[in-house]
């Protein structure tokens, strides 16, 4: 594993949420996001659902390079996507802590929602569903296309000269991040 230099600012990406009423949820696993800020915890709820397979059996800090855990963030908006029966979200993330990087993301110790993305006006249920959740969560709206612009007046996404290419997308290097 290659170690890369601490970063004094928090890392600003992307990712996506299932709503639940006025609730986020991740995507693939039990987590509900109750506030705008969530730090990272490997439950044993995960290991159970995949049945152990990516994730370790014994207690860690999150992440971890050897497990899943930890909060996921994209380095482009729309690289995962949810579109399940479920509705969802995406929007930006600001993260800090301990930071995995890979050739397509992070994950990261800690995370903040900065933003949600709105729907198109063609598929109202959704665009009220994610009104919902950023008055309650204090957080702005913006157009799908405006996600870029909010990362980068947050301070952007990682350099490139720390994501890893295609090639070494299995070896991720690890990033101290102390703000």
């Amino acid at each position: 594993m290659l170690r890369a230099p601490d970063i004094a600012a928090p890392v600003v990406g992307f990712r996506a949420w299932r709503i639940l009423g006025d609730r986020l949820m991740s995507p693939y696993i039990p987590c509900r996001w109750e506030g705008r800020v969530l730090h990272a915890a490997c439950y044993d709820a995960n290991r159970v659902l995949q049945r152990g397979r990516g994730w370790l059996s014994a207690p860690h800090d999150s992440p971890h390079p050897d497990c899943q855990c930890g909060i996921y963030a994209y380095h482009r908006p729309g690289t995962q996507g949810y579109y399940g029966e479920w509705l969802w979200t995406e929007g930006v993330l600001s993260a800090w802590g301990r930071v995995e990087v890979h050739a397509d993301g992070l994950r990261a110790e800690h995370g903040r929602i900065e933003a949600l993305a709105l729907p198109p006006r063609n598929d109202p249920e959704r665009r009220e569903a994610v009104g919902r959740v950023a008055r309650r969560l204090g957080v702005p709206t913006v157009a799908r296309d405006e996600l870029e612009a909010v990362r980068a007046r947050l301070g952007g996404g990682l350099p490139a000269t720390l994501i890893p290419d295609g090639a070494a997308q299995a070896a991720a290097r690890s990033v101290q991040n102390p703000s």
